[in-house]
């Protein structure tokens, strides 16, 4: 009787291991269907950023603009009985009737003072030809911009006119989806936070509205620097080159002031045009010219940059110049513009993610 009743518990024993190996082999491919399933995902979604990239970095800088005019709006609605929407419409209207009114008065100097930097620019790369075309010959380096340049070539002129036309379609489309996505997110703020925080999973929704709130204030404060400083060099510039007796020098400082966005990059290139001009009167006042830029770079650099980021996210210059020539090489020209504002996003969210909630606080300041 006892042998009947063991095969039969062996037996049992033998299912339910077949069972539990079963079971296990069913979870073990679940496991696998799962991981394959959102590493899929994962590159999907990346391949799809990838693809929308151009549009990402708009939006971005959308994003930018929004917190510039809700940075305008909120002292007005301080000051003043009316709600930050209504300061936000007129700080738009505002903003619009200063751009107008230096439109009107500005503009037909502007436009003229670049025809005449477009023909200046074209003298100094004329003479730099015939320089180089002495020192090393025609064949050397002057052959860069002989005859044989397809883009002097005059049966290119159509293709040029109309890429040129394309280019500044593009611009401006690109321009009015940056102001469009600026001031929808300027108006409702707060319905755009509000879906984002609702993603992540309700114990973690308060933390993601504190670094929501961090990145939103570097960015602010990060913005106040660049329009501080980009004013400042503006005058300064416009002001050295007139004294300095450099024709075109309201343009050459408008250039100087736009450029200032760009860290590190931006001030190089903005002394290249007013160095190209001053080598067409001679080349000790070009040197002079080179001279002056050097100086600004550095003024600004170590006196007013420091000045203006004491309560303001100040990222390391090689840090800085990396981001910027990285996404300039894979992103083009909107790159460049959104890269020091993204390396503050990401500044931001590891000195509150990383240092603050997995590292311990107290070694936040030796890191930095």
């Amino acid at each position: 009787m006892a042998r009947p009743r063991e095969r039969r518990t062996n037996h049992s024993r033998h299912l339910k291991l077949l069972g539990a190996r079963r079971r296990h082999r069913r979870s073990y491919l679940s496991r696998v269907l799962l991981a394959v399933g959102v590493v899929g995902l994962f590159i999907l979604m990346a391949w799809f950023s990838w693809a929308v990239v151009d549009v990402l970095l708009l939006v971005f800088l959308g994003v930018l603009l929004a917190i510039a005019l809700r940075t305008l709006a909120k002292p007005l609605a301080r000051i003043t009985p009316i709600s930050e929407k209504w300061a936000l419409g007129a700080i738009v209207l505002l903003l619009a009737l200063m751009l107008g009114a230096l439109g009107w008065f500005l503009v037909p100097e502007i436009l003229n003072q670049a025809d005449l930097l477009v023909e200046q620019v074209g003298k100094a790369i004329e003479q730099l030809e015939a320089i180089a075309s002495e020192q090393f010959g025609q064949d050397g380096i002057g052959g860069i911009f002989g005859g044989s340049n397809p883009w002097l070539d005059p049966n290119n002129v159509l293709t040029q006119v109309m890429d040129t036309f394309t280019l500044t379609l593009g611009v401006l489309a690109n321009g009015l989806f940056v102001l469009f996505i600026g001031l929808f997110v300027a108006i409702d703020p707060h319905l755009y936070r509000s879906g984002i925080v609702s993603l992540v999973p309700p114990r973690g929704r308060k933390r993601t509205r504190e670094v929501i709130d961090g990145v939103v204030r570097g960015l602010r404060a990060w913005l106040l620097g660049r329009i501080i400083s980009m004013v400042v060099i503006g005058i300064v510039v416009s002001l050295g080159l007139w004294l300095l007796d450099i024709p075109l020098a309201l343009v050459l400082g408008i250039i100087a002031a736009l450029l200032e966005f760009i860290p590190v990059v931006g001030p190089v290139l903005a002394a290249v045009p007013g160095i190209l001009i001053a080598f067409t009167l001679s080349p000790l006042r070009a040197v002079y010219v080179a001279l002056f830029y050097l100086v600004v770079q550095q003024l600004e650099g170590n006196i007013l940059t420091p000045i203006v980021q004491q309560q303001v996210v100040s990222l390391p210059p090689a840090l800085g110049l990396s981001t910027v020539l990285a996404l300039g090489i894979l992103f083009g020209p909107l790159g460049v513009l959104a890269a020091t504002p993204l390396t503050v996003v990401a500044f931001v969210m590891v000195r509150t993610i990383y240092l603050q909630d997995i590292l311990e606080p107290n070694t936040e300041e030796d890191a930095f």
